[in-house]
């Protein structure tokens, strides 16, 4: 199969700028700089920040990265030889060092151009996602899906539409990532958002509002009329800090608590509240006192929050995903893929017919990340083969094994590209609930109708195909790996209904 050109990503722990050189100590994150170490440390205070606090953290040479005063919160860079005199001044709740978080995307093949026109890919088929479009008309619109991810990159527009970019709230924290920030004292660079050259973001905004393939044809979206809000908040190697993820969270908390406070004249359309999810295709070993401060805090305002399991396989879960009021999601895939009629086809994800029934269709990813005790897996969605634009070394600038042919759309797998799935399914609902001007909805409900309505995975062992061997295979995994079920859109609507009371 020589058209097949095949390339497993992996993400060295060794990337990152030229100034600033990321140390891994116990999965926490020290930088170190040209001239100093520095770590960068989390604090929760049990009461407001004072000047004090300020003062205090200044005479250790401490740098205040981030101030989150809705939630008591800091990011503090400073010496790690200071770590243990910071985390004995008065008045801290909670204090912890960042991690490092990563994109949870893994391996892709290139997808060659086509002049078909055909809109529905394999993954919104067993979703049922067709459904929610055609019957019911829901197509994600007034809701907004902050996706925090990497950005997107600056040719964007070729792909998405304009209108569906929220560029007035798009932004950018990088905090200490970044190598300007040791210069400016800057973590916000808001055009950053659109300066992107890792691919990962806008991969995973393709799948919530589809995309176009070259001028041949448009690719569906889960929700392709919700409007999506780009916050980077990881640097383009692809992963970055939790002090930036929870900086990410709290700036779309605040703009959703404008959204409430005006009275729906934050967001377009005026005069009625929108819908906010954050949907996170990235993880960290552990969930930081600044990362769950700010999802209590934003999911208490009524924001959603959706984020990926991992694919850490049988080594457990991710986090924030393992955070239990987080709506987790793990990756599921199709025994259908990459054949048709007895045939290897690269077109499969657009011309094969995927049954009503999926019982015992559905399998479990082997690197989905597994719940071990203490963490919470929802649900699962599509994320073994999943198709969009991705140009990680430019359009122009093809790896050496794709000949000297560039390509611009691929094959991803990783819960990252299970996620947007549910923030999009998520989105329709949304919609559904805002017909009366109103949102009944919250994190908790929604978590409860998208695992209800589940299918329940009762099986568990499949035979697939696996495109790197050439040859068929027999995947196994046990409960631990399935949550409550596959993503169904239109049983979820469903169950959206009796709770509304109309049904």
């Amino acid at each position: 199969m020589n058209y097949k050109k095949i390339y497993i990503s992996i993400i060295s722990l060794l990337l990152i700028s030229l100034s600033i050189t990321g140390i891994g100590i116990q999965n926490k994150i020290v930088t170190e700089s040209k001239a100093n170490q520095v770590a960068i440390a989390e604090i929760i205070f049990e009461r407001a920040i004072t000047s004090d606090d300020i003062s205090n953290i200044k005479k250790l040479g401490g740098r205040i990265i981030y101030r989150f005063d809705k939630i008591n919160g800091l990011a503090v860079a400073i010496n790690p030889n200071k770590i243990d005199r910071l985390k004995s001044l008065p008045g801290i709740k909670e204090f912890g060092l960042a991690v490092r978080i990563e994109t949870t995307g893994i391996n892709y093949e290139k997808l060659p151009a086509s002049d078909d026109h055909g809109v529905l890919s394999w993954n919104l088929d067993t979703i049922n996602i067709p459904t929610l479009h055609n019957l019911y008309n829901l197509t994600g619109s007034g809701v907004y899906i902050a996706v925090l991810d990497t950005g997107l990159e600056p040719q964007w527009r070729d792909y998405f539409p304009e209108e569906k970019i929220d560029s007035d709230h798009a932004t950018a924290f990088l905090g200490a990532l970044a190598t300007a920030y040791w210069v400016t004292g800057k973590v916000l660079n808001k055009n950053a958002w659109e300066a992107d050259t890792n691919g990962h973001g806008m991969h995973v905004t393709s799948t919530i509002i589809g995309f176009r393939v070259y001028d041949f044809y448009t690719v569906d979206g889960v929700a392709p009329n919700a409007k999506v809000i780009p916050v980077k908040v990881l640097g383009n190697a692809g992963f970055g800090f939790s002090t930036d993820v929870a900086a990410g969270i709290m700036y779309i908390a605040e703009i959703f608590e404008r959204e409430l406070a005006t009275g729906g004249n934050e967001l377009k359309p005026d005069g009625v509240v929108n819908p906010v999810i954050i949907s996170m295709s990235l993880g960290g070993p552990q969930l930081t006192p600044l990362e769950k401060a700010a999802i209590d805090y934003a999911i208490s305002l009524g924001v959603f929050i959706v984020a990926a399991a991992g694919n850490a396989g049988e080594d457990g879960m991710a986090y924030p995903a393992a955070y239990q009021p987080v709506i987790s999601v793990g990756a599921a895939g199709w025994i259908g893929e990459w054949i048709v009629n007895d045939s290897f086809n690269i077109n499969w994800w657009r011309i094969s017919d995927v049954p009503e029934d999926l019982s015992y269709a559905i399998y479990v990813t082997e690197f989905s990340s597994r719940e071990l005790p203490g963490q919470d897996l929802d649900v699962l969605a599509p994320g073994s083969w999943i198709v969009g634009p991705y140009t990680p070394y430019g359009a122009a600038n093809p790896p050496y094994w794709a000949e000297g042919v560039p390509g611009e759309y691929y094959f991803l797998a990783g819960t990252s590209m299970a996620t947007p799935h549910v923030s999009g399914v998520l989105a329709l609902l949304l919609e559904k609930d805002l017909a009366d001007g109103v949102i009944d909805l919250n994190q908790y409900v929604a978590e409860e109708i998208l695992e209800s309505s589940a299918l329940k995975i009762t099986w568990f062992n499949a035979t697939v195909y696996d495109v790197f061997a050439e040859s068929y295979k027999t995947v196994t995994w046990s409960t631990n790996a399935v949550g409550e079920g596959f993503l169904q859109a239109d049983m979820a609507y469903v169950a959206l209904q009796r709770y509304l009371g109309e049904s």
